[in-house]
């Protein structure tokens, strides 16, 4: 009583991706995009902030297309909400992209941060 069976082999081949998919989803894997995209944000940062401002702030990342901006001091931090956030989110909107910007957000830096 002997039966042969016939086992037939079938696979599923994948259907051809784009090589530009493939090197998209290799540089977020990396994560060397997110590394081009925060020194953008601090080019476009410091064009917008100026000299002075800059150097004593540290764009602290981009969340919800919320800038935090670190500050180096409670009044120069003071000074930036009350008297300049109007018109660095303008400049920086202009520099970044006003659709990747809709909100800075002053944040004073701890010792630890620094």
């Amino acid at each position: 009583m002997s039966q042969k069976y016939e086992f037939k082999q079938s696979r599923a081949v994948p259907a051809p991706v784009p090589v530009s998919q493939v090197l998209s989803e290799l540089i977020a894997l990396k994560g060397l995009s997110r590394v081009q995209g925060d020194q953008r944000l601090t080019n476009a940062w410091k064009q917008a902030a100026g000299e002075k401002i800059s150097g004593q702030t540290t764009v602290m990342g981009i969340k919800n297309r919320v800038v935090q901006v670190g500050v180096e001091n409670s009044a120069l931090l003071n000074e930036l909400n009350s008297f300049h956030k109007k018109s660095l989110l303008t400049k920086l909107q202009q520099e970044y992209g006003k659709q990747d910007v809709r909100e800075i957000k002053f944040r004073l830096k701890s010792k630890a941060n620094k």
